[in-house]
């Protein structure tokens, strides 16, 4: 999956601030609080980026500089939308891209 500039910024921000004692009193940490959102759906897309970039989950310390990195989804359909985006791409990735079963439904995927 590759991530806009501001979703780079933003998740190389706040991955960067989750090395520190006080994290959630830092601005991206501060940015998911205000959004609701959980610190394992930012992940998701960075382990998305680390896929289709090829590279270690550490580089996205890196990836960026910008320490007041700003919220990159607009609206909460966008971050949704976005989210699915990556969930779909780790699962293809995972699977090689066959269909997946839920058993609990009779769903395929």
């Amino acid at each position: 999956m590759k991530l806009t500039h501001d979703e780079l910024e933003f998740l190389s921000a706040w991955a960067r601030e989750e090395w520190e004692p006080a994290c959630y009193q830092l601005p991206a940490h501060r940015l998911q609080l205000a959004h609701g959102v959980s610190a394992a759906q930012l992940i998701l897309f960075i382990k998305a980026w680390t896929d289709a970039e090829g590279k270690k989950d550490q580089e996205i310390l890196a990836a960026a500089v910008d320490p007041q990195a700003r919220w990159p989804w607009p609206t909460i359909e966008d971050f949704r939308d976005r989210l699915a985006e990556a969930g779909r791409w780790r699962t293809e990735r995972e699977t090689g891209g066959r269909a997946v079963v839920d058993r609990s439904t009779n769903a395929r995927s």
